[in-house]
């Protein structure tokens, strides 16, 4: 079990003031953005994109990852596996309780997640009923304002932070 030493297991966790929003979903196949840091020094790379959808090969091992680089100075393949961390993690959604939810878990291998950005393609869900698809939660840093043709109410997303922690397991 040598392999484990190299692991860490990284949540994503999320809070927004929510305006007549019951939710927020990063659905299955949306592209998370993050900047990556080299485990073994301090070279980063900045707004790289990965998904649970896409599944890669690892060189010179039979394991799999859900995304795969390798920094210029390392010899080794850096990974990150998206997982769901039983009784922790939402598969994505974030809830209208205004406390940090663990939307996310990633198992990192010779990188670290450094900052997460939110990009196109949330799914955002009124108290109402209504539905809005392919969101870009960052595209006003004021927040994502709406209207609810069903409930007859504004919806607004404010205050969207996120930040990454090490899961002890």
């Amino acid at each position: 079990m040598q392999r484990l030493h190299n692991m860490v297991l990284l949540v994503l966790y999320c809070k927004a003031e929510f305006e007549n929003v019951a939710s927020v979903e990063f659905p299955a196949g949306y592209h998370y953005c993050f900047d990556v840091k080299d485990s073994q020094s301090d070279e980063t790379r900045e707004g790289v994109f990965m998904s649970a959808d896409d599944v890669v090969e690892m060189e010179n091992s039979r394991g799999e990852a859900n995304f795969v680089m390798k920094f210029p100075d390392s010899k080794k393949q850096a990974s990150v596996s998206f997982v769901d961390v039983k009784g922790l993690t939402t598969k994505g959604v974030i809830d209208a309780s205004g406390t940090w939810v663990p939307v996310m878990g990633f198992e990192c291998r010779g990188l670290e997640l450094e900052k997460f950005y939110p990009t196109k393609g949330a799914t955002v869900k009124s108290e109402g009923g209504s539905t809005w698809r392919d969101v870009d939660l960052s595209e006003d840093p004021d927040g994502w304002f709406e209207y609810c043709e069903n409930g007859g109410d504004s919806v607004g997303i404010t205050e969207f932070t996120c930040e990454i922690r090490k899961h002890k397991a």
